[in-house]
C-alpha cells in the first residue's frame, strides 16, 4: 500500500513538473512577443503616475525632452508640473543671439552643465530690436521694436500682450523717440503672480523720470495705472507673498498689497541707520552704486553694488582724464566694472541695517531680473556665499560701441574676488545677459 502510494505520487510529480515547464516556456514566449513587437507595445503606454514621479526628479532639460516624445508624455509632464507648481532649476543666463552672424538663434547658458543651449527663432515675432526689462517666474517682460510691452515665455513660446504705456508716462519724450531710448525708460519690471498657474497675474514697472515711479496693470486691464501715495525714487522692487516690496533711495522699504482694485501701501520701513562708503581704495567720485532688495528664506537683505566708472586693464579704478594721453591719438578704453558688493540685513523690528559678513549657504542672483536667493544645499552647482550678477547699467549700453552689457560675473564674500561665469572674448553684449529661471509651461 505504501509503496503503491509513493509510486503514484512520483508519477504525478513528474507530470506536474512537465506541465509547469511547458507553461513557463509558453509564458516567456508570449511575453517576449508582446514586448518586442512595436505594434503591441509603446513607450506612450507608460502610466501617467509613473511618468509624473520621474519628471519631478529630472532636470529641466530632460523635462523638455520628455515633452517632445509624444502627446501622452507631454500631457503627463503638464499635469505633473501643475501639481508641483515649480521647476527645480538654477537660473540660466540668457545671452545675445549667436555672434557668428546667425541673429535668429538665441543662446542660454546652463550653469549646472556649463553648457550653452541654442534655440531658433525665439524672438522673431517681436521684431529685430527686442529689449528685456524684467524676468520673473520663467517669464520675460519685454519691449518689442515698437516699444510695445509684452510678457513672454521663451521656452513654451507663449506670449501675452500688455497695454500700451500711456503717452503721459514719458512726456515730453514722445512715443516715436521713446522707441529709441527704451533702454533708459523702464528700469525694471516684475510679475506678482505666475501666468503659468494663475489668471490673476499682473506686472509692476519702475519708470524713469526725474525720480523713478511705479505703475502696474493686471490681467485684463486696458491701461497702466500709477501707484497712489508713492514717494518716488526707487532702486528695486520684488514680490513676496503677494505683496510688493519697493526699495527707495534712502534705503526705506515700502510694502504694497493688491487686495483691492488699486495697490494699497500698508507699511513703510525707514531704517535709522544709513549705508556708508565702505572701501577707501574706491574714491567716491570714481564709483557709482546700485542697491538691490532680496528676500532669502529668513531675511530681507539690502545689497550695495559698487561699480568703478572707468577701470583699466589692471583692474584699477581711474579718473576719466586717465583715458586721454598726449602719446595716443585715440583715448584708452576703460569700461565700467563692478568692484565690490556689501550685504546688509534689514532688521524689521528694530528698523536697523546690520552688516552681513557671510551669506552662508545662500546664493543670490542680481541684475535686471527679480532679485532672488537660493540655497546651495538644494543646488550644488552654485557656489555658496556668492552673488551672481549681470549688467543692468542699461543707460550706458550705447555710450561706447566697444563695450556695454559686459559687467557680469560671480562675487564671493569669502575672498571678495570676482570670477567669470561665462568665458567670452567679447566686451559688447547687446542686449545684455539676463537671468531667467527655465519654465517650460
Amino acid at each position: 500500500m505504501g509503496e503503491s502510494f509513493r509510486k503514484r505520487r512520483k508519477i504525478l510529480g513528474e507530470r506536474l513538473r512537465k506541465r509547469r515547464k511547458i507553461s513557463s516556456k509558453a509564458w516567456k514566449a508570449e511575453t517576449e512577443a508582446k514586448y518586442s513587437s512595436s505594434s503591441s507595445y509603446s513607450w506612450s503606454d507608460l502610466p501617467a503616475e509613473l511618468l509624473g514621479l520621474i519628471l519631478r526628479k529630472v532636470p529641466f532639460v530632460d523635462t523638455i525632452r520628455c515633452k517632445a516624445v509624444c502627446s501622452s508624455w507631454r500631457s503627463a509632464a503638464t499635469q505633473s508640473q501643475a501639481q508641483s507648481h515649480s521647476i527645480q532649476s538654477t537660473p540660466w543666463l540668457m545671452l545675445p543671439s549667436d555672434q557668428e552672424g546667425d541673429f535668429t538663434t538665441s543662446r542660454f547658458f546652463n550653469l549646472a552643465e556649463k553648457k550653452v543651449y541654442k534655440i531658433k527663432d525665439v524672438f522673431g515675432a517681436f521684431g529685430d530690436d527686442v529689449w528685456c526689462v524684467g524676468s520673473c517666474h520663467g517669464w520675460l517682460v519685454m519691449l518689442d521694436d515698437e516699444a510695445n510691452p509684452v510678457i513672454f515665455n521663451p521656452f513654451s513660446r507663449v506670449h501675452i500682450q500688455l497695454p500700451l504705456i500711456p503717452v503721459e508716462f514719458f512726456k515730453p519724450i514722445g512715443r516715436s523717440k521713446f522707441a529709441q531710448i527704451k533702454k533708459d525708460f523702464v528700469s525694471k519690471a516684475i510679475l506678482f503672480a505666475d501666468p503659468s498657474h494663475s489668471n490673476n497675474f499682473g506686472v509692476v514697472v519702475m519708470i524713469y523720470g526725474t525720480l523713478s515711479s511705479l505703475a502696474f496693470c493686471k490681467q485684463g486691464d486696458t491701461t497702466w495705472t500709477n501707484f497712489v501715495g508713492e514717494n518716488r525714487g526707487y532702486y528695486d522692487i520684488i514680490c513676496h507673498d503677494n505683496r510688493l516690496y519697493a526699495l527707495r533711495y534712502n534705503c526705506s522699504v515700502e510694502v504694497w498689497e493688491f487686495q483691492s482694485a488699486l495697490p494699497t501701501k500698508i507699511l513703510s520701513i525707514e531704517p535709522t541707520t544709513t549705508l556708508k562708503h565702505v572701501d577707501g581704495n574706491l574714491p567716491r567720485d570714481k564709483v557709482s552704486t546700485q542697491l538691490y532688495l532680496v528676500k532669502t528664506s529668513s531675511d530681507f537683505l539690502i545689497i550695495q553694488r559698487t561699480i568703478g566708472n572707468f577701470v583699466n586693464a589692471e583692474g584699477d579704478v581711474v579718473d576719466e582724464s586717465y583715458l586721454l594721453s598726449s602719446s595716443d591719438t585715440q583715448p584708452l578704453v576703460c569700461p565700467y566694472r563692478t568692484k565690490l558688493f556689501c550685504v546688509y540685513k534689514l532688521d524689521l523690528g528694530k528698523k536697523l541695517l546690520v552688516k552681513v559678513e557671510s551669506l552662508k549657504d545662500q546664493v543670490v542672483f542680481l541684475g535686471g531680473n527679480q532679485s532672488m536667493s537660493l540655497s546651495s544645499h538644494d543646488f550644488s552647482e552654485c557656489v555658496s556665499n556668492s552673488i551672481y550678477f549681470t549688467d543692468d547699467r542699461w543707460s550706458e549700453m550705447d555710450v561706447d560701441y566697444l563695450y556695454g552689457g559686459h559687467d557680469f560675473g560671480l562675487f564671493n564674500l569669502d575672498d571678495e574676488e570676482i570670477r567669470p561665469i561665462y568665458h567670452s572674448d567679447l566686451e559688447k553684449f547687446d542686449p545684455p545677459p539676463f537671468w531667467i529661471t527655465p519654465n517650460p509651461w
